[in-house]
């Protein structure tokens, strides 16, 4: 069969399945279509999914499921759990489980830890977001992004450094006046 014949062969192919353009199909016939990145949630099946995602989201959900059941909300709770929460980010490194540690080590006042993991924190939020598939790219959309920066931040206002907006301290409570005294003139409101 000569070259003309397997041409002529392949456009009636194509041309009975519809599928398109002879020209396009005789040119993914020689060098492969490529397949089509995914671009939103629920285009697999369960024969197209792919098996490195399904483990990630196996392996996310167990870490969440313990999360939840661990109190980390409270420093008592992170500090009992704190090697648990280091064996949570080895099995996946969830964004709860920084967190958690972060504030475990800034409980303890363990400053460096907790800008190490900050650090590695910022770097696997960069990962997720920029992830192929979107069920990955959904876990940080509501959670704070820890920087080095932001474990300084707390470092000073335990240190007494920084003062949280909104709040005086004791000493500038105590000089600021309780009340206008009456002999003191009011300026008139702007009309």
């Amino acid at each position: 069969m000569g070259l003309r014949d397997w041409i002529r062969k392949r456009m009636a192919e194509v041309a009975e399945e519809g599928d398109s353009a002879p020209v396009t199909s005789l040119l993914y016939s020689v060098v492969g279509k490529d397949e089509e990145p995914v671009h939103a949630l629920g285009e697999y099946t369960a024969a197209t999914y792919p098996a490195a995602l399904a483990d990630a989201i196996r392996r996310r959900e167990a870490v969440a499921a313990e999360l939840r059941t661990m109190g980390i909300a409270t420093e008592a709770g992170r500090r009992a759990n704190l090697e648990r929460i280091r064996e949570l980010l080895a099995t996946y490194p969830h964004p709860l489980a920084y967190e958690a540690l972060i504030l475990a080590y800034a409980d303890q006042r363990r400053w460096d830890e907790a800008r190490g993991v900050a650090f590695a924190a910022r770097e696997r939020r960069f990962e997720v977001e920029h992830s192929p598939w979107p069920e990955i790219r959904g876990e940080i959309a509501r959670l704070n992004a820890w920087t080095p920066e932001d474990v300084e931040d707390l470092r000073r206002e335990a240190a007494g450094e920084l003062v949280t907006p909104g709040l005086t301290r004791r000493a500038a409570a105590s000089s600021a006046p309780e009340a206008i005294p009456v002999a003191t003139e009011l300026t008139p409101a702007l009309g």
